[in-house]
């Protein structure tokens, strides 16, 4: 029998067991909550593991005591509680579809993680406890007859286990470091096998034991083969709304033959998690594939810990540029935001796929350097519908937050607004302004048939919001052009350029020059404006743009 040494089973482990003439027995360490084991496999830890949480949200001892905080997202199964000061200070996980708590975060008024709380069956299965900077100090897991609690100091950048406590019927036992327990625990389960052949530590210190036993590392298990075709993936994203573009750039990349890779939901602000979900959902890909990370998805911290996870593995990342936060507003007012792991983060994707404005932006404000750079066209907007050209009228639409209009009350043109929570979140009193509802969007494409389309995003608060719209493609003109709208934006936008060249609409360089040039406009001049619109509208409703810069990317000689 040969024993096999190791964090989790992974792929390369099935695979390399499948091919052996020998018994197999996996010893195994991981103490995460939902691992499973192999019938062949002892874990260390499976004494806490009581099978999915059946512990109820009613049951959580201070749910009286706090107000649930009306922006919780229950389709996410995330909720959020506030203390009597507003303070956002309790964040619960359920099981989905279920009352069932799968994990709570508790937090300080500041925003702070102080604990981690994982149940398991109907009990607490594990508590994860931080000190003020956020680093662990003490980590317990509970079993019925068994409690292990290990300790935790944060020095120079670094974490280290500075001892452990075991607990089973009343006695307790000291170990300096919790790796002598696993090593006491290890040779106590091989003593229970006999004719051990071999011992091989994967990805794990070797142990002094009287049998012969090696180190090997991820990949060194399996014999090299040679791959004849690398792999193309695409990171997906959940099906709503507000990720349409996300969902449309897995969509153009699927049709090109992209594997989608799926993280669970809701996530969770930990590097563990995030190694874990790469672990659950990315061992399928191999040394030279290459992934497409749509960017941002999660922290940065979470972001560059999946980027050297696939680095270590050979795989290279390219990203697909959405947003980039650096950029969008100032960097020290984003809660929880550490902008130095952004740069490092952007700095080192082996691609990326941008409008290329951010390049010298990124470049010259946040001295960000990016790699191979893959210029990208205004973003997609695919729909099923054929576009057509819009119908003239003087009207004027506009899609998003009226937040983005420094006067709504000097606005002197009829303008129909589109969005969520526009006339519940801003106070104005200006008959022009005409509220549209809320669509889906493609509902919405489908809807918008008439007039201009208005591009506009300015704060005299905020003066990033502006200068953002150098640099960035906005999403709405792309909803407007597969609408047939001809559209009105800011003479320094980026996308300012496009129109005059293609005839796609007008520019101003204030809000007060619109109604005049409206008028200005004839019912033939406004009709070539929808066709051209709905030339280029019919491209990105294809999904063109994507896969124009995917074919790029995949003709990039990145190292």
């Amino acid at each position: 029998m040969k024993i096999i040494i190791t964090e989790k089973v992974n792929r390369e482990l099935l695979e390399w067991q499948a091919g052996q003439k020998e018994k197999v027995h996996v010893v195994s360490w991981t103490a995460e909550v939902n691992y499973k084991p192999q019938h062949n496999e002892s874990n260390l830890y499976q004494f806490m593991r009581q099978g999915y949480s059946e512990y109820l949200i009613k049951d959580l001892p201070w749910i009286k005591q706090l107000v649930l905080n009306y922006r919780s997202i229950p389709g996410n199964h995330e909720l959020e509680f506030k203390d009597a000061q507003n303070n956002v200070v309790i964040k619960v996980y359920l099981r989905k579809n279920t009352q069932f708590v799968e994990h709570v975060e508790v937090m300080d008024c500041f925003g702070n993680t102080l604990s981690n709380l994982i149940y398991s069956g109907k009990n607490l299965a594990q508590q994860i406890d931080y000190d003020t900077s956020g680093h662990p100090v003490q980590n317990c897991l509970f079993g019925q007859h068994q409690k292990i609690t290990t300790f935790w100091h944060a020095h120079d950048k670094k974490i280290n286990n500075i001892g452990m406590s075991l607990v089973t019927k009343s006695k307790e036992v000291f170990y300096s470091r919790y790796w002598d327990w696993h090593f006491e625990a290890f040779r106590k389960i091989i003593g229970t096998f006999e004719n051990v052949s071999e011992i091989i530590s994967y990805e794990a210190p070797t142990l002094n034991i009287d049998i012969p036993n090696k180190r090997v590392l991820f990949g060194e298990l399996m014999s090299k083969t040679k791959r004849t075709k690398t792999k193309k993936w695409i990171v997906n994203f959940q099906k709503q709304n507000f990720w349409k573009p996300r969902n449309d750039v897995s969509k153009a990349a699927m049709a090109m033959g992209y594997t989608p890779i799926d993280f669970d939901t809701p996530y969770i602000d930990n590097e563990k998690w995030m190694t874990a979900q790469l672990e659950k959902h990315c061992l399928q890909i191999n040394s030279g594939d290459t992934v497409v990370w749509q960017y941002p998805k999660y922290s940065p911290q979470l972001e560059l810990n999946m980027l050297n996870w696939f680095h270590n593995r050979g795989i290279k990342v390219a990203s697909f540029i959405h947003d980039i936060n650096l950029l969008r507003e100032e960097p020290l007012n984003r809660e929880h935001y550490l902008p130095e792991y952004d740069k490092i983060l952007l700095s080192s994707f082996d691609a990326n796929i941008v409008p290329e404005k951010f390049e010298q932006a990124l470049y010259s404000l946040a001295n960000v350097k990016l790699k191979n750079i893959v210029a990208l066209k205004p973003y997609d907007f695919i729909i099923q519908k054929p576009v057509l050209p819009a119908t003239y009228s003087q009207d004027i639409v506009y899609a998003g937050s009226l937040a983005k209009f420094p006067a709504l009350e000097d606005i002197d043109f009829n303008l129909t607004v589109y969005g969520e929570k526009n006339f519940s979140d801003v106070n104005f009193v200006n008959p022009k302004i005409i509220d549209g509802g809320f669509l889906p969007a493609e509902e919405l494409a489908s809807s918008l048939n008439n007039g201009f389309g208005l591009i506009w995003d300015e704060d005299r608060q905020n003066p990033y919001r502006q200068a953002y719209t150098k640099w960035n493609w906005p999403y709405k003109f792309s909803l407007y052009m597969v609408s047939g709208l001809p559209v009105i934006a800011w003479s320094e936008s980026a996308i300012a350029k496009l129109i005059e060249s293609e005839n796609l609409g007008f520019i101003v360089t204030d809000l007060s020059q619109i109604a005049s040039k409206v008028r200005s406009i004839s019912q033939t001049e406004f009709n070539e404006m929808a066709a051209n619109a709905a030339e280029i509208g019919n491209k990105l409703a294809h999904g063109n743009s994507t896969k124009t810069a995917l074919k790029k990317l995949e003709n990039c000689q990145c190292p």
